[in-house]
């Protein structure tokens, strides 16, 4: 049995927040290409993935939000992208969604999906939010499909404090997939 790993980290950003997941692949998972539109003069691109790589397709997003007098939290759910809020949070707007990655490999191989540490988000003038959990739309092991694909969705809960100081937020995490 050989095992491949792979990290991708992602950083994040909001409106209020926004948890963006650039994956940063490493360079021998990824290879990209370009081509025009015929008749369009649109520019559009392609992603030629080779065997054991992961590719962001969609951003963590939380999305706009009020804040309020009293602490609350903000979720997504990685399976139907709902946004949910408790405490002094309202929700205020954005495109609120989940993480998209989609992963390749052998026909049926299995994988592992794991994360690093969760993430503290900040707002460049002292403000800090702290995703207090990152939830997959699975269980952490799983097969790729006969194709050798599978689509891997990652939600989150965020804290907000009372009295959140405004701004955009950002920060990084990492999504670990252990080829087997």
């Amino acid at each position: 049995m050989r095992t491949y790993r792979f990290i991708v980290n992602h950083s994040a950003v909001g409106t209020m927040t926004r948890l963006h997941a650039r994956a940063l692949a490493f360079a021998a998972m990824l290879a990209p290409a370009s081509a025009m539109a015929a008749g369009a003069g649109a520019p559009t691109e392609a992603v030629l993935l080779r065997p054991l790589s992961i590719v962001n397709t969609d951003d963590l997003q939380f999305g706009t939000m009020l804040r309020g007098v009293t602490a609350g939290t903000v979720v997504i759910d990685p399976f139907t992208d709902i946004r949910t809020t408790t405490g002094g949070v309202t929700a205020a707007g954005g495109n609120p969604a989940a993480a998209r990655f989609v992963t390749y490999g052998g026909p049926l191989q299995t994988l592992q999906v794991n994360r690093g540490p969760l993430p503290v988000l900040t707002n460049g003038t002292g403000g800090t939010m702290a995703v207090t959990q990152l939830t997959l739309n699975g269980p952490v092991t799983r097969f790729l499909s006969a194709a050798g694909v599978l689509d891997l969705r990652v939600g989150g809960t965020l804290a907000v404090s009372a009295n959140q100081p405004e701004g955009v937020y950002s920060g990084t995490f990492q999504i670990i997939v252990t080829y087997f």
